[in-house]
């Protein structure tokens, strides 16, 4: 959908679908756990942030994320995020265990999860359709905004970039917080990174091409979803 601007982008734009595919028809991926939480899109324009959700509305509340995201961005973007509580849930709030064993090679994840929980002060140097149906509105607890794509940056629309260039330029402009992350993507082999992932408590993975572009509240046939295997 065409937008001259980045305010109306977030009010008409909507999460891109996923396709139908197999998973393992999708040519160069990058593979994501596929969060829980409820798909939105964050608009940051100085000050101002709003939340919306796949449906169009603006989600209320989450105060403390908004205020991360203005204190922490230094350019007007569209982001497209998760709101959920997995990162920063408690290990054994997570699976029912006594010991989670992270394989080598996914210490990034384990951090994810298991880092960044110092006092709000310490946040910044500068300052003090695969998912369960679970709305923004309706979450009560305490949940974070995990960032997996920027769909908008200043005056630009990023649409016709490349996903993992979109990601990079991510990792560049959004800085991270307690309840600010960027979600975590891999190349294939994945096989590492699947009992970690497990034992974080995810069910799902996201297969989505490097090279795909990003259409806002259509289905991309470069996009598909799988089920993480139990074993």
């Amino acid at each position: 959908m065409f937008a001259t601007d980045v305010g109306t982008a977030a009010t008409t734009w909507r999460p891109q679908l996923f396709g139908n595919r197999r998973a393992g028809d999708i040519a160069d991926p990058l593979i994501e756990p596929l969060w829980t939480g409820p798909r939105v899109l964050a608009l940051v324009d100085h000050d101002i942030v709003r939340l919306t959700d796949a449906d169009g509305v603006e989600v209320s509340g989450h105060e403390e994320i908004r205020e991360d995201l203005a204190a922490g961005a230094a350019a007007t973007m569209l982001i497209e995020a998760y709101l959920t509580p997995e990162p920063i849930r408690g290990v054994d709030e997570i699976v029912p265990r006594d010991e989670i064993t992270v394989p080598r090679g996914s210490q990034a994840l384990s951090q994810m999860f298991l880092g960044r929980r110092g006092p709000r002060t310490e946040r910044f140097p500068n300052r003090a359709d695969d998912a369960p149906p679970r709305s923004a509105a309706d979450s009560t607890s305490e949940v974070a905004l995990v960032a997996v794509d920027l769909l908008w940056l200043d005056d630009d629309a990023l649409l016709d970039v490349p996903l993992l260039e979109r990601k990079r330029i991510l990792e560049s402009v959004l800085p991270e917080s307690y309840l600010i992350r960027r979600g975590v993507h891999v190349r294939p082999p994945v096989d590492t990174w699947l009992g970690s992932w497990r034992a974080f408590g995810f069910s799902r993975l996201a297969y989505k091409a490097a090279n795909s572009r990003y259409v806002p509240g259509e289905k991309n046939q470069q996009w598909a979803t799988a089920q993480i295997p139990t074993r």
